[in-house]
């Protein structure tokens, strides 16, 4: 009994094994998993895309970008977090949207807007963003914006105009705002929080000078419709509005 006990053990350990040596494990390793890019159409000029930041903890955080389309040309608002979605991005324009990208738009010099810069300067895509961004890009990650800019910048999409403008630091020194004339939209990035969402990275923040900037920006853009936060929906002025409270509560809490 002990004998053939021992045997069917054997035999048992063998299949385990022979099981064990058929999975592929790097399908189930979490270090090679990418959740895919999300692209969602808000009308047929605007489309809103959400790529994943992953975190240590294994998690992944959905970060917000955007494409406006005029007259068959396309501007992007921030790159997904890595080079590999934003190839996909950039295919996605080119071959289904058939539109022309003019340049890409950096918020500012975190992964969650630059990550996928790489790829645009590939595709020998303009690119366009502070001239603090543009320092810490170059310093940190050796990549050139070819169109820096110090206060303001205008871009000409189709027959709109983009105006890119820094008004100061909050979520970080370097953070500006880019507007669509005629169509009052605002993309704003991470600066601009999401309705009723938390404080978020504040480790290059601002804190205290964020509602004042935040309150420049609401004051030059009276006639604003749509706000696109870096993270979760988008909204209106009540987001700016809720921006400014969110840190001016946390300042007295201070």
């Amino acid at each position: 009994m002990i004998k053939i006990s021992l045997s069917r053990f054997a035999i048992f350990c063998v299949l385990i094994l022979l099981l064990s040596s058929c999975i592929n494990k790097k399908k189930f390793d979490p270090n090679t998993y990418v959740r895919p890019l999300e692209i969602v159409k808000l009308s047929e000029n605007n489309y809103q895309y959400i790529s994943y930041l992953k975190l240590k903890q294994s998690s992944f955080y959905p970060c917000n970008g955007y494409v406006y389309i005029s007259d068959g040309e396309a501007i992007v608002f921030d790159t997904p977090v890595d080079d590999v979605n934003s190839e996909l991005l950039i295919d996605f324009i080119q071959k289904e949207l058939k539109a022309e990208i003019k340049g890409v738009i950096i918020n500012h010099g975190h992964n969650d807007a630059a990550g996928g810069l790489k790829a645009f300067a590939k595709a020998n895509i303009p690119s366009y963003a502070s001239s603090k961004t543009a320092e810490i890009l170059l310093a940190e990650d050796s990549i050139t914006i070819t169109h820096p800019f110090d206060s303001k910048q205008e871009i000409k999409v189709g027959s709109t105009v983009v105006e890119n403008a820094y008004f100061g630091p909050a979520h970080t020194q370097d953070n500006i705002v880019s507007y669509i004339q005629g169509e009052n939209i605002l993309y704003g990035g991470c600066m601009i929080r999401p309705l009723y969402g938390a404080i978020g990275n504040t480790k290059d923040a601002d804190v205290q000078r964020w509602p004042e900037t935040v309150q420049k920006i609401k004051e030059t853009y009276p006639e604003v419709k749509v706000v696109i936060p870096g993270h979760g929906g988008k909204g209106d002025v009540s987001l700016l509005d809720y921006t400014i409270s969110l840190f001016m509560a946390s300042d007295t809490d201070g």
